[in-house]
């Protein structure tokens, strides 16, 4: 009945979206400019619209063409662009409003959609009510994501390895598309007694890569199909004036049908007949011995498509297939009320039981010579359930007309307890060392894991806040926040196996705000903590946020803005010596000092560091001297397997800067004019004479151009012109380029009524 009841509300889902679909794409109501393309010029102002039928009705749409020509790295541009050439929808609108609010089926509808026709966003968007009724509203939104920028964990194969194969794409490339629908209905919104129901569906796809390492990395196709499919149900019951006392239940189903194989990178033939070619891996290096060494009297690892060193690590096949089910249901009450004069309380408990459980088949055939494994199988399941408690109180209490008592106490309790049961046959040779001719023996070594763990945190807050209203011009806080986070992690719930953290927190809080005239108003708010005890090595002991806002309209046709946004902290922990902060300044002004005529300027900087000792192992080919490692002093005493250490830092700033002009050329004329650019100067340390800086010093420009004609009859034609230009600061390393620059010129008519 359950199945049977699912699958009646997708129906009922399925028929609503059909519905939306053929509002959208009647006459006079197609679809829009993609989210990642440039403002639009201003168009004209819209026609008074259509009395019709008791409704008065606004519709547009426009469509066009996009056409592109990208010079340099097809993939890079893809990654931060991904506009196509092809005919477009670029924006669509439809919008009913009931004149009398007598409308048969809804007082007011609206309906928007965009980016249809080939772009790598686009939505659909629809709002309906009647009043008293019901309030609806739904969505479905595309995202097509492709991400390759090469130099995300790849091994960097010097050039000169014999052979030489450098890797291209990035070994984690992926090019998926994600769908999202979202319907919420609520009945009765203006009655004592309110329903709200929802649904959401949310479908990721697509193919995308991983590496794994099993004697040397291979590459692996992996594509991706994840699902979550999420039912709401709730009722708001009004007990009081200005007091609701509501009920929510949330039912939340993952699938993760997510698969891997192996994928062909660099084959090779074994000097047999009869036994297939075997893939060597994604790291190249055999003056280093990866994946193995070249064999003396040989010139090459391979030579004519033949492997000449049997005895290296390499994958006949690998495969893995891990079917996760999870579900969530949760429950929440949640009260809201102004029902005494000078107190307000909002409040909320929340209590979900996820269980997830996935069987695990993994195989291996090839040679890791390690462990003189020739094949391995491993089969299991696991599984594991996450009971949560979430308490969230706030309280606001006037003790006069301008001081006011602020109280937030915030309760977080989970545990997971989990368990596996694994079981993994491995396959040797009967003469060490193995080979890739070698027989693998009949009879396996097999080791059974069971594993029984819990993972639990308790995590209480409480902060209290004065606030002070001095006058109208100007208004005073401060507060104190304590934290208490404890964390306990059992292993195999045997005696002496806990792992226990506790942490403190300790916030002062102190904020100003002031509107000294009436176009000046400043905002201050400072943050400072200090932690107690840290759960890993980065985090901070002491921590400091400060922020400032400013707006100020000298004029009705200007304004300007400022903001200051720093995150300073450190840990003095002798081994750690940890420093760093997120600081963020911007300035913004838009001037429009006559109709014809306006002016949008923008800055923002930011600067990231982060710096710490860590410990390492790392052995510079010969004739190599990075500085990093030569500068490096001795951990031995700490840590034998990793005895150099030096303060790896990473720094990062970041210019943004903007400028856009819109000007009237004349009565039905528009235009926009405008230059954005992004400049990055970072650093970070250089274990590798081949690794260049990439995004960490880079420069992105978009200078753009836009037209509008208003050609009267309700038409507008629109003209787009923009340029994208990717440059890094550094060498481009054993990679594909990453620069590009392109042009996208976009042309389109609107119909508007």
């Amino acid at each position: 009945m359950a199945q049977l009841g699912h699958s009646r509300c997708r129906r009922a889902i399925v028929l609503a979206m059909l519905v939306c679909a053929a509002i959208v794409l009647s006459p006079g109501a197609l679809v829009a400019q993609t989210p990642t393309a440039p403002p639009a010029p201003v168009p004209p102002a819209e026609p008074d619209g259509v009395n019709r039928g008791g409704y008065l009705i606004h519709s547009s749409v426009e469509a066009g063409y996009r056409s592109n020509d990208v010079t340099g790295s097809g993939d890079m541009y893809d990654t931060l662009v991904n506009l196509q050439t092809g005919p477009r929808i670029l924006d669509q609108t439809l919008s009913m409003q009931s004149l009398d609010h007598m409308g048969l089926l809804f007082d007011n509808l609206y309906v928007n959609s965009s980016g249809w026709g080939g772009d790598p966003n686009n939505y659909l968007r629809l709002r309906a009510d009647k009043n008293k009724w019901y309030n609806l509203q739904s969505s479905f939104r595309r995202d097509q994501s492709f991400s390759d920028f090469d130099l995300l964990a790849n091994p960097l194969n010097p050039p000169t390895s014999t052979p030489s194969i450098p890797v291209l794409n990035s070994p984690h490339l992926f090019d998926t598309t994600r769908r999202m629908s979202d319907v919420d209905l609520t009945l009765l919104p203006q009655s004592r007694v309110s329903f709200r129901l929802g649904y959401s569906h949310n479908n990721m796809t697509g193919p995308s890569f991983s590496s794994i390492h099993e004697g040397t990395d291979a590459l692996l196709l992996q594509p991706i199909n994840m699902t979550m499919n999420s039912y709401r149900m709730g009722v708001d019951l009004r007990l009081a004036p200005q007091t609701v006392l509501s009920y929510d239940q949330f039912l939340d189903y993952y699938k993760g049908d997510t698969d891997t194989s192996l994928a062909s990178f660099a084959p090779a033939q074994l000097p047999a007949p009869g036994v297939g070619p075997v893939e060597l891996g994604l790291s190249i290096d055999t003056a280093n011995k990866e994946p193995c060494a070249v064999p003396a009297g040989q010139p090459s690892l391979v030579v004519n498509g033949i492997l000449t060193n049997i005895k290296c690590s390499a994958y006949f096949s690998y495969a893995r297939e891990q079917r996760i089910r999870t579900s969530t249901p949760t429950e929440r009450l949640s009260l809201r009320s102004n029902y005494f004069r000078k107190l307000e309380v909002l409040g909320s408990f929340s209590y979900s039981s996820a269980t997830s459980s996935t069987p695990l088949d993994e195989s291996f055939s090839g040679l890791i010579t390690r462990t003189n494994t020739l094949a391995f199988t491993g089969t299991g399941t696991a599984a594991a359930n996450r009971i949560s408690d979430v308490l969230d109180l706030e309280a606001t209490l006037h003790l006069t007309q301008h001081l006011r008592l602020i109280e937030k106490f915030y309760f977080w309790a989970y545990r997971i307890p989990q368990n596996g049961n694994f079981s993994e046959s491995d396959y040797s040779c009967a003469m060490l060392p193995c080979t890739l001719l070698s027989t693998p023996l009949t009879t396996p070594t097999t080791t059974n894991t069971l594993i029984q763990s819990s993972f639990n945190q308790d995590w209480k807050r409480n902060q209290t806040e004065l606030a002070w209203d001095i006058s109208k011009k100007a208004g005073a806080r401060i507060g104190y926040r304590y934290g208490d986070r404890d964390f306990n992690h059992f292993n195999d719930y045997l005696p002496g196996d806990l792992d226990h953290f506790v942490g403190l927190e300790k916030t002062a809080l102190f904020g100003l705000w002031a509107r000294p005239t009436h176009s000046l108003r400043l905002n201050f708010d400072l943050e400072h903590t200090n932690y107690n005890g840290v759960f890993v090595r980065m985090s901070p002991r002491k921590e400091g946020r400060y922020r400032f806002q400013t707006t100020y309209t000298p004029r009705p046709w200007a304004i300007l803005g400022g903001s200051i946004n720093i995150l300073q902290q450190s840990n003095a922990d002798a081994q750690t010596q940890y420093v760093g902060h997120n600081q963020n300044y911007g300035l913004t002004a838009s001037l429009a000092p006559r109709e014809r005529f306006g002016l949008d300027l923008a800055y923002n900087f930011n600067s990231v560091i982060q710096n710490a000792l860590i410990c390492f192992n790392d052995t510079p080919p010969t004739g190599v001297t990075l500085p990093f490692v030569a500068t490096a002093a001795s951990c031995a005493a700490n840590d034998p397997n990793n005895p150099l250490l030096a303060n790896s830092y990473y720094t990062n700033h970041a210019n943004f800067g903007m400028a856009a002009i819109r000007f009237k050329a004349a009565k039905r004329v528009m235009a926009n004019v405008g230059y954005s650019i992004t400049s990055v100067d970072g650093s970070v340390p250089q274990f590798n004479i081949l690794q260049p800086l990439g995004s960490v010093q880079y420069k992105y420009q978009q200078p753009l151009a836009n037209l509008s004609v208003d050609l009267g009859h309700k038409l507008a034609y629109n003209m787009g012109w923009n340029y994208y230009q990717y440059g890094e600061g550094s060498f481009v390393g054993p990679t594909a380029p990453r620069y590009f620059h392109a042009n996208s010129l976009t042309e389109s008519l609107r119909y508007a009524f």
